[in-house]
């Protein structure tokens, strides 16, 4: 029987900078996880503040500039 994961998961970027460790933990690459911000506005780790994995698999950020969550953008429809 596979064990439940308690621990708090680490960030995948913090302060600038992609935290290689945490983003090899949750098994992804780096191209994933910029793939991952690019819709988001994010050009590069240095414009997060701090990135995290949630449980649904999307990661939510805090941008260096606001310093406020933002939203997930949504393609618009044609």
């Amino acid at each position: 029987m596979r064990r439940a994961r308690l621990e708090r998961s680490l960030p995948l970027a913090e302060d600038g900078r992609l935290n290689r460790r945490a983003v090899r933990r949750e098994l992804m690459t780096e191209e994933e996880v910029m793939a991952q911000l690019r819709p988001q506005g994010v050009s590069g780790p240095s414009d997060v503040t701090r990135a995290s994995l949630e449980p649904n698999g999307m990661i939510s950020i805090i941008r260096g500039d606001e310093g406020k969550p933002d939203e997930p953008t949504r393609p618009e429809a044609p």
